[in-house]
C-alpha cells in the first residue's frame, strides 16, 4: 500500500500545476496536456517534445507521439532528437566564452584567425575569389548573419562565393556559422564537440547532447517523418558543423535557454553584445525567393539579429528565438527573459511548422513570434 502511495503522489502533483502565460493567464497542465494531445494527433505530427519555463525554472516537460512509428515506440522526454540549426546559438554562445578568455576578439577579420590563406583550404577556397571582401569579414560578421555568404553553397552551383558585401545586409547562413566553427577549431586546436561539452554541455549537465552523434544515443533515439509520414530517417552527424549538427533533448536545451535568460556564464558586457540588435532585417522572409523581397512589415517588433540569435521586441520585452529546420526535423525555441517565459519544440515531423503558431499559443500564450517570416504561416 505504502508504494501505491509513493507512485501516485507526483501524478496527483502534477495534476495541479498551474502554467502561465506571457499575458499572466494560466492554464492547467492536464488541459494542456489534453489539447496538444490531439493539435499534435490532428497535424499528423509524428512525435513532439515540449518543455515551458514559467520564471526561470522548467514547469512543464512531455512529449507526444512516436519516435518510430512502424514500431509504435513512443517519443518520451529523454529521446535524442536532431536539433538542427537549434545548434547554432550554442555554437555562439561557445564563441562568446571563448572571446571572454581573450582568445577570439569580434572585430577582428576572420582571416587573422587562420594558419594559411583562405585559399589553401578546400572547402573556403572559393572566397579568395573576392580576397578584398573576404578580407573584410569580420566574426561578428558570421555571428549576426551579415557577412554576405549564402545561406548553402548548394544552391549556388556548390559554390562560397559572396552574394552581398560584408556587413551591409542580413543573410541568414549556415556557411558563415560553419565558417566560425572552422575558425574556433583551426585556430584552437580543439575539436568543436570536445569545446562544447567542456563550456556548456557538462557545467549545465546536458547529459543527453552532443554536437556529434554519440553512441548513448541509440538506446534512445527518433526517427523523422516527411509529410506523408514516410520514413526520412535519424541525422547521426559525425563531424561537428557549428550550423546544425548537434543532437538533444527539449529538456537539455531548456537548461541552455535558461541559463541565457539567466545571463549566467558571460559577463554583463557579453550579454549586451549577443542580445543587441546588430543588423536589422527587413527581408519579407527569411529563406527562399522572398529574402532579397524588402519589407517594412517587421519593423514594429523590431526584428533583427543578434549574435547567434534572432530578436523581436514584444508587449512582454524583447524576446529572442531560434528556428531549427532539417529535412524532417522542424524545431522551434522562444524566451522572453523579463517574464522567465520560454518553450521549448523539438520535433521529428515535417508537419510541425504548419502548427507551430498554435502550440506557442497553447503553450505560453505567444502570438508575437516572427512566424510569418519564417515561412510557418504560408
Amino acid at each position: 500500500m505504502l508504494t501505491f502511495y509513493i507512485w501516485i503522489l507526483p501524478l496527483f502533483a502534477q495534476k495541479t500545476i498551474q502554467i502561465r502565460h506571457l499575458d499572466g493567464k494560466k492554464i492547467d497542465a492536464v488541459i494542456l496536456e489534453q489539447r496538444l494531445t490531439r493539435l499534435v494527433d490532428s497535424a499528423k505530427i509524428s512525435g513532439l517534445q515540449v518543455v515551458i519555463v514559467n520564471r526561470n525554472k522548467i514547469v512543464y516537460s512531455s512529449s507526444f507521439g512516436f519516435k518510430d512509428v512502424e514500431n509504435k515506440q513512443n517519443l518520451n522526454d529523454s529521446t535524442v532528437m536532431y536539433a538542427a540549426s537549434l545548434t547554432k546559438p550554442v555554437s555562439a554562445y561557445i564563441f562568446m566564452r571563448l572571446m571572454e578568455k581573450g582568445i577570439f576578439s569580434l572585430d577582428q577579420p576572420i582571416y587573422k584567425y587562420l594558419k594559411k590563406p583562405i585559399a589553401e583550404y578546400p572547402k573556403w577556397r572559393d572566397l579568395a575569389d573576392d580576397s578584398a571582401a573576404f578580407n573584410r569579414i569580420t566574426l561578428r560578421m558570421l555571428l549576426s548573419h551579415s557577412s554576405g555568404l549564402p545561406v548553402l553553397r548548394q544552391l549556388y552551383d556548390n559554390k562560397v562565393h559572396l552574394i552581398a558585401r560584408p556587413g551591409e545586409k542580413f543573410y541568414y547562413s549556415n556557411e558563415g556559422i560553419n565558417l566560425l566553427g572552422f575558425i574556433i577549431e583551426e585556430f584552437t586546436g580543439k575539436k568543436l564537440e570536445v569545446i562544447a561539452r567542456e563550456e556548456i554541455f557538462g557545467p549545465l549537465q546536458m547529459g543527453h547532447t552532443g554536437m556529434i552523434w554519440e553512441k548513448a544515443f541509440e538506446n534512445n533515439f527518433s526517427y523523422a517523418y516527411f509529410k506523408d509520414g514516410s520514413k526520412y530517417g535519424s541525422e547521426r552527424r559525425e563531424s561537428s558543423r557549428a550550423a546544425g549538427s548537434m543532437s538533444t533533448t527539449a529538456n537539455d536545451y531548456a537548461r541552455f535557454m535558461i541559463n541565457l535568460m539567466q545571463k549566467k556564464g558571460l559577463s554583463g558586457s557579453g550579454y549586451r553584445q549577443m542580445f543587441r540588435p546588430q543588423i536589422m532585417v527587413k527581408s519579407r522572409r527569411g529563406f527562399g525567393p522572398l529574402k532579397d523581397s524588402i519589407t517594412n512589415e517587421n519593423d514594429s517588433i523590431q526584428l533583427a539579429w543578434g549574435l547567434g540569435v534572432g530578436l523581436f521586441k514584444s508587449p512582454f520585452g524583447r524576446a529572442f528565438f531560434h528556428t531549427g529546420h532539417g529535412e524532417a526535423n522542424q524545431n522551434y525555441a522562444v524566451a522572453y527573459p523579463k517574464a522567465g517565459t520560454a518553450v521549448i519544440l523539438l520535433s521529428n515531423s515535417e508537419n510541425f511548422e504548419k502548427s507551430n503558431a498554435q502550440i506557442l499559443k497553447l503553450c505560453i500564450g505567444d502570438a508575437y513570434s516572427p512566424l510569418r517570416w519564417l515561412g510557418h504561416l504560408d
